[in-house]
């Protein structure tokens, strides 16, 4: 027996504590390969070690041992993965650091049920053939992560196929199938490495590593699909996005407010090489009531040079009509008049960061001050393209709007978009990993939709991204400045996944489970 094939056993062999202890090192492992650091190569090193351990005599067809290994594996991988969350109950430490181990460790707990019931019931369905959960825990993979996107509103953050969000040709392939497609074709490289490693004859062997060359070959094909030459920019369109990196702790101080537009207005006045005709400024940048001050629109309409531009810019916006208080999370578009020439409101809202779930429960317990206020923010209804001044149909996308990949597309009779528009606040979570992994999601919907991606933010990571996924020109964490640069234009058709969705391959993977379950128990019963 060979070293490897002796690691092999022995790593199969472990049970018990053991056996969790190893599937929890090898999920923190696995948060390596996401960003900032992207170590790739570590994905497919912790899910070998991963499949490995559930394809084992320890756990295969023993439901408990195998859930819990899969639950280990991805309590690890959340933990570290999403560590950062916790960053922003430094904000405010008086009141919220004591509830630090709710995102840290709690939250993990919940996200991590989602892959290891994906993976239960791929060997639920294999029965006791090791080779066939392999093949099939790819696909339970991305049930559970599926999940994981639209269960209690979902948090599809960091999914496996966000691990080559650094690498455009390779994201290419999410044009086709997804960032999920892309996560699942990455499970099947693994499969076929753990096959290879587990299968006695050579021969099969040789065939198992079929599907990790396939793997290959697929984002080799991903290159081809990128263009030599720069994509052509809309005409008549220069873009300014206002960074102004204003610290969390101080950003809704009341003594200060005036101070943080006068440093959003000078941002905005600074000399460029070509002036703008669009000025965009991030998510919640105004602290003030936009349409209900007329005189602060119309001296913020004197920084547009066109007259045929637009300033954009987030704030709150509250429904007067409405007999309780009905507070949104906006974008405005103001023309050079100082009119507003387009309004979106916040759909999809951050559990506990905007609104309090389940009020009239947790409410009576002390929990209020988890949300934003005492105040909850409404969701906006209209997903439609927002028109602005002189800029092709825009989605607007607040914050982590951005990571939802099947609420891009409206479905609607409405046009096209021209352009995803991201304004956001990372200043939440500081230097961490988190507005590193935002950005990657945003991107993966750029090349999700063939739209180019405009992101301004408060702080971390302001950037104009062209429909391929590819960054034109960006400005970091913690820096104060602005984006300065043409509007790339939309692909001219909408890429297969805009039209088909997650559809196909969830559909593939339920039917194929299904089968190999029904096969199953038609053989163990002759």
């Amino acid at each position: 027996m060979s070293r490897i094939d002796g690691a092999v056993a022995a790593l199969m062999d472990l049970a018990g504590w053991q056996r969790y202890g190893l599937a929890l090192l090898l999920g923190v492992s696995l948060a390596g390969a996401q960003a900032p650091l992207s170590l790739w190569p570590l994905a497919f090193v912790a899910l070998t070690g991963l499949l490995l351990l559930q394809a084992s005599a320890q756990t295969l067809g023993r439901g408990w041992a195998s859930f819990f290994t899969g639950f280990a594996f991805a309590y690890g991988y959340f933990v570290a993965g999403l560590y950062w969350i916790g960053i922003a109950f430094f904000v405010d430490a008086e009141k919220y650091a004591l509830l630090l181990p709710l995102p840290v460790l709690g939250l993990p707990l919940l996200l991590a049920l989602f892959p290891a019931a994906g993976l239960w019931l791929a060997q639920y369905a294999a029965g006791r053939s090791a080779s066939l959960f392999l093949l099939l825990a790819p696909f339970g993979w991305l049930l559970g992560e599926y999940l994981r996107g639209h269960v209690l509103t979902g948090f599809p953050w960091n999914q496996v196929g966000a691990i080559w969000g650094e690498w455009p040709a390779t994201m290419q392939l999410a044009a086709y199938i997804g960032v999920e497609g892309l996560g699942l074709i990455t499970m099947l490289a693994v499969s076929g490495l753990a096959l290879a490693l587990t299968l006695l004859s050579p021969r099969l062997r040789l065939v198992s590593l079929g599907l990790p060359l396939l793997f290959a070959l697929a984002l080799g094909a991903g290159s081809l699909r990128l263009p030599a030459a720069h994509v052509p920019s809309v005409p008549d369109v220069q873009l300014r996005l206002v960074q102004p990196s204003v610290p969390q702790t101080v950003k809704w101080r009341d003594d200060l407010r005036q101070q943080h537009l006068q440093q959003h207005v000078a941002l905005s006045l600074k000399p460029a090489p070509i002036p703008p005709t669009h000025i965009i400024w991030p998510e919640t940048a105004l602290p003030y009531l936009l349409d209900e001050e007329p005189q602060l629109r119309d001296g913020l309409a004197r920084l547009l040079p066109s007259k045929t531009g637009a300033l954009i810019t987030g704030a709150p916006r509250r429904d007067p009509a409405a007999q309780r208080p009905v507070v949104f999370n906006s974008v405005f578009g103001l023309d050079a008049l100082g009119s507003i020439a387009g309004v979106y409101d916040k759909i999809h809202l951050v559990p506990f960061g905007e609104y309090l779930p389940f009020r009239g429960l947790l409410h009576p317990l002390g929990l209020d001050a988890l949300a934003a206020s005492g105040v909850d923010f409404s969701p906006g209804h209209l997903s439609a393209p927002v028109i602005f001044p002189g800029l092709p149909p825009v989605r607007v996308l607040i914050c982590y709007e951005a990571i939802f990949a099947d609420e891009i597309s409206d479905g609607s009779t409405t046009p096209r978009a021209g352009l995803l528009l991201n304004v956001t606040n990372d200043s939440w979570f500081g230097r961490s990993s988190g507005p590193y992994q935002h950005l990657v999601a945003a991107r993966f919907r750029a090349v999700e939709q063939g739209l180019p991606l405009i992101r301004a933010a408060n702080n971390g990571i302001s950037a104009i991204v062209d429909p391929y996924g590819r960054i034109l020109t960006s400005l970091g964490i913690d820096e104060i400045g602005t984006v300065d640069g043409a509007l790339p234009q939309a692909l001219p058709h909408d890429p297969p996944y805009a039209r088909i969705g997650d559809i196909p391959l969830l559909a593939l993977s339920l039917i194929l489970l299904i089968c190999c379950f029904v096969a199953d128990r038609r053989s163990t019963k002759h």
